[in-house]
């Protein structure tokens, strides 16, 4: 599975490139903006016909999801723990909806615990990060867990191979792309590579 995350900000070009990279082939896209209000962000989702939107899996704002039939939703550790005693029945519903839940881990025993309530999972940091500094790689390996593990963190074309060794089901990719000069390149050697080594 590969994933591309967006810039935590909107810039110009961002819907446009966007869109040139579902049209080449990538089929999830993580739309995370952290500060971004929920009028801001319904804005911005109008500017994309429902073939791009159907790709989407939402960070925040999650009522926008059924509202613009997207992918799905992704809930942060901290929405997790919060939500505990009604989160696994709240995840079971969007389900049988029809959307995919993923979530995040930073610590291997959490996510083999919890792991099998979502369709995926990403784990990180993997290797040092790109777009975040102090976020040092810890080369975890997930050859024993049956769920579907998406390693985050770091991740370049030269370390798909190394991820696809440690037992991961695929890679995410947020600073190898936007932090490229050329974003729409720099995804495609990623996707070839990527398709190359998980076949």
């Amino acid at each position: 599975m590969l994933v591309v995350i967006t810039a935590e900000v909107f810039f110009t070009d961002e819907i446009f490139q966007i869109k040139q990279l579902i049209d080449l082939g990538l089929k999830t896209v993580h739309i995370r903006k952290p500060k971004a209000s929920y009028s801001e962000l319904k804005s911005w989702f109008q500017e994309f016909e429902p073939q791009y939107l159907a790709a989407m899996m939402l960070h925040q704002h999650h009522t926008l999801v059924e509202e613009f039939c997207c992918k799905g939703m992704h809930f942060k550790e901290k929405q997790r723990n919060v939500q505990a005693h009604t989160f696994k029945s709240k995840v079971k519903i969007l389900k049988n909806k029809g959307f995919q839940v993923s979530t995040s881990f930073h610590e291997i025993n959490e996510l083999k615990f919890h792991a099998a309530l979502f369709d995926y999972c990403f784990l990180s940091p993997v290797f040092k990060s790109i777009s975040k500094t102090g976020y040092e790689g810890k080369l975890f390996e997930v050859h024993d867990i049956s769920q579907k593990i998406i390693a985050l963190g770091g991740i370049t074309s030269e370390k798909i191979a190394k991820v696809h060794q440690r037992g991961f089901s695929g890679v995410a990719v947020l600073g190898a792309i936007w932090l490229s000069e050329k974003p729409i390149d720099a995804f495609t050697k990623i996707k070839r590579d990527y398709e190359n080594t998980f076949k």
